[in-house]
């Protein structure tokens, strides 16, 4: 037989292992955000660096991607660039996996399936992204590896 200690014990360890699980829900969720407020003041220590290269194009022009991205002062943010080349350093100080529209976070732009900065899909234009030079419907949501050559492209039709 099982007294009320025993039912109230139960509940009182299933109530624990619920609120658990949801922290580490929040915890993951919020997780994203802020690895992307870190700021690096160099590079050691690092868990992840690799270098996808980004190269934009709005109407067969293309768009230089600045060496001060994800840069301030002696600051680095995990994703920054050192040149103008397009190549990203992606640098964390623990594993993580980062999307192509954390670059955009963190260099303040609009990007999304419809827009690239302020040009948008109409009846005339097209915007699509390429992943190693094939094309890839998940525009901010394709994952940076390292040697990745992504390529944005806004044209007309």
């Amino acid at each position: 037989m099982v007294n009320k200690m025993t039912v109230d014990y139960r509940k009182r360890i299933m109530l624990f292992v619920g609120v658990l699980i949801f922290s580490l829900f929040l915890v993951s969720c919020s997780k994203t955000q802020d690895v992307l407020k870190i700021n690096l003041k160099d590079h050691s220590g690092l868990a992840l660096h690799i270098h996808p290269t980004l190269e934009i194009d709005i109407l067969g022009e293309k768009q230089i991607i600045p060496a001060e991205l994800g840069r301030e002062g002696n600051m680095m943010r995990v994703i920054h660039g050192h040149d103008d080349s397009g190549t990203l350093h992606v640098e964390s100080p623990y594993p993580h996996q980062f999307y192509l529209q954390d670059v955009f976070t963190i260099w303040g732009k609009n990007f999304n399936s419809t827009c690239i900065f302020d040009k948008c899909v109409d009846d005339q234009h097209t915007l699509k992204v390429y992943l190693n030079d094939i094309e890839d419907q998940r525009f901010g949501a394709i994952p940076l590896h390292d040697l990745d050559k992504i390529k944005i492209v806004y044209e007309k039709k």
